[in-house]
């Protein structure tokens, strides 16, 4: 009997919790975000899908165009070959496109895995090197995350 209402007491407690973090999460989404920072160039690599979502998210609620920011998003690993086959991500391209951001892509990471580089949307540059790349627009004053 101890067990059964301890048990329905920590469920109880991770549905309460797992509610108010989805709430939290929903909110910040609707409003647009400030960024404090006095870099105005910056850079993220990424890899997988979630993290190119979440990237593309960002930059709409940056406001790139408006507080006068420069954004890339540099597109590595298994995403190189995602970016062409799946259909859901030319509507986040077509986002990303609106804003102002720049989409590149390794072309070391298409190589590998055997991408057929004549299917990639023309709105994607192609960099040799996405690694060289990050460095490069280090030099330039870029601020750079990995995902």
């Amino acid at each position: 009997m101890k067990t059964n209402f301890l048990l329905t007491l920590i469920l109880l407690t991770i549905l309460i919790f797992n509610s108010n973090y989805s709430n939290a999460q929903t909110q910040t989404l609707g409003n647009k975000v400030e960024y404090h920072g006095s870099n105005k160039k910056l850079a993220v690599m990424v890899s997988d899908v979630n993290h190119f979502k979440a990237a593309a998210e960002t930059i709409e609620l940056l406001k790139l165009k408006e507080n006068g920011l420069t954004f890339e998003i540099v597109i590595v690993g298994i995403l190189a070959k995602e970016i062409i086959e799946n259909q859901e991500l030319i509507k986040i391209i077509d986002r990303i496109e609106k804003t102002g951001a720049q989409l590149v892509i390794c072309e070391y990471a298409l190589d590998m895995l055997k991408v057929d580089k004549s299917k990639l949307d023309k709105r994607i540059s192609i960099t040799p090197n996405a690694l060289i790349y990050m460095f490069e627009l280090e030099d330039k004053g870029y601020h750079t995350l990995v995902f």
